[in-house]
């Protein structure tokens, strides 16, 4: 009688420990787009992170896309859309400031007034695990 009470208190306190604890991973995703003028900082709070990123320029300019990126939670990251760099416009993707892509502009009609008709944008499809 005595083992089987015994038995049955150890399958209980196993039962219990292990239903308390929780290894569990989880992925998730998100996408992120920017397409406003200006500069815009982002952090993603996940690891392991696995980027498909897209560029477009400004002014219908080049369009590229990088896949099977790595991103790091421990960095910041920069998006500059319609930056002006010595006279040419572009739109990069900074991380802690330092340039990782870049896209130039198009052409414009009038070169002495670089005006943005259409600004291009940067999206970041991501996945990572929690």
């Amino acid at each position: 009688m005595k083992k089987i009470l015994l038995s049955c208190a150890v399958i209980l306190c196993t039962a219990l420990f292990s239903s308390c604890t929780s290894n569990d991973v989880k992925e998730i995703s998100g996408t992120l787009i920017f397409n406003d003028i200006g500069s815009h900082v982002f952090n993603i709070n996940a690891d392991n992170i696995e980027a498909t990123i897209t560029l477009s320029g400004p002014n219908n300019g080049e369009t590229v896309v990088y896949e099977n990126v790595q991103l790091f939670r421990t960095s910041d990251y920069n998006v500059k859309i319609g930056a002006e760099s010595t006279g040419a416009m572009k739109s990069e993707l900074l991380n802690n400031l330092v340039v990782m892509y870049e896209v130039e502009a198009g052409e414009t009609t009038n070169i002495q007034n670089q005006e943005i008709s259409d600004a291009g944008y940067i999206k970041i499809d991501w996945r990572g695990l929690n």
